[in-house]
């Protein structure tokens, strides 16, 4: 699960991709996730930095040059993807003459540079950002029980954990992320709003006891928002409407049902009946709408909601005329 590929940096300013281990005296471009998280390599330095951490307090200890000094001799890691990279031309301003100039050089880390995804999104989770938390075992506690959550780790600072999330859609990196931002701020958790960059680094660490989930079952939540748009594909079902135009109003009924807490799917058989009528929509968007109407319930299991969805067929007297119908029983249309 962990030997994906992910690229190598020597901080959040390195763009190539040219950490120096001291220690063998080489140069790192690439390593497994399991090599650059599960290993006990960084335990020294990483140890000391929680050392000065316990010191001076984390907002203290993080200012001081001896912590920052310590922090290089650690590497960052894109968890999220394998970059190449890549020669690039832009032109810069001279400051002195304002005359431009061309400048060529060698890039790695742009999301247009993504030579392959991982699969995985990579989650910051800080006491800082969670003060009504009581502790970070709180967190520790709630995520364990997320059938999403693939690794749990501390940070190397000790003040917070990062997690590693299977992506159903990684090709929809942005998207699945503000999906799981909302979802867990309605648990009461705070997720660093940059982790939703694929580039984004994240730095070696150690943990005794990190928590690995062999069962884990990928994220399939995703955020369309105002402007998004469903890609271009046939529904199964013929139908005369565009698949954008089909998907943006389905989208619209259920933001109203979330908005007005309505539950259509508290009974059973309504519950299949919205099931197979969104199964006409083209994935990602029929599975994402089944779980947002889905969680409105009391009864609603992440889990087997996903089951569910991956059992159902798509019989021709069911379309997707029939959520359309079903949101009307409540009171929800497109007009009201």
């Amino acid at each position: 699960m962990f030997d994906k590929l992910c690229s190598i940096y020597t901080d959040a300013h390195d763009n190539v991709g040219r950490f120096y281990d001291r220690t063998t005296n080489s140069v790192i471009r690439q390593m497994t996730i399991r090599d650059f998280c599960l290993t006990d390599r960084w335990k020294s330095v990483v140890m000391q930095l929680r050392g000065l951490v316990d010191q001076y307090g984390a907002k203290e200890a993080k200012k001081r040059e001896d912590y920052k000094k310590m922090k290089t001799i650690l590497p960052g890691a894109t968890l999220s993807g394998l970059f190449e990279l890549r020669e690039v031309t832009s032109e810069k301003v001279n400051r002195k003459t304002g005359e431009l100039f061309s400048v060529t050089e060698h890039v790695s880390r742009r999301t247009a540079h993504l030579l392959q995804h991982t699969g995985f999104l990579c989650i910051d989770i800080d006491l800082q950002d969670n003060q009504s938390l009581s502790d970070m075992k709180s967190v520790l506690r709630t995520l364990r029980h997320r059938p999403e959550v693939a690794l749990l780790m501390l940070s190397c600072s000790g003040t917070g954990y990062f997690a590693l999330i299977p992506l159903d859609y990684p090709q929809y990196h942005k998207e699945q992320f503000r999906a799981l931002l909302r979802e867990y701020a309605a648990l009461g958790i705070v997720i660093d709003k940059q982790c939703g960059d694929v580039t984004r680094i994240r730095f070696a660490s150690y943990d005794e006891h990190p928590y690995i989930n062999p069962n884990v079952i990928p994220y399939s939540g995703i955020d369309l928002g105002s402007q998004m748009l469903a890609p271009k594909a046939a529904v199964y079902q013929p139908h005369t409407e565009p698949s954008d135009d089909l998907v943006n109003k389905v989208g619209i009924l259920v933001e109203k049902l979330e908005r007005h807490h309505i539950d259509i799917t508290n009974d059973y058989a309504d519950w299949f009946r919205v099931g197979f009528a969104l199964a006409n929509l083209p994935d990602p968007w029929g599975r994402n709408f089944f779980h947002r109407v889905s969680a409105i319930c009391q009864k609603y299991n992440a889990s087997l909601c996903d089951q569910k969805f991956n059992a159902l067929s798509r019989p021709d007297r069911i379309g997707i005329g029939t959520f359309f119908n079903i949101c009307a029983q409540y009171g929800i249309t497109l007009k009201s």
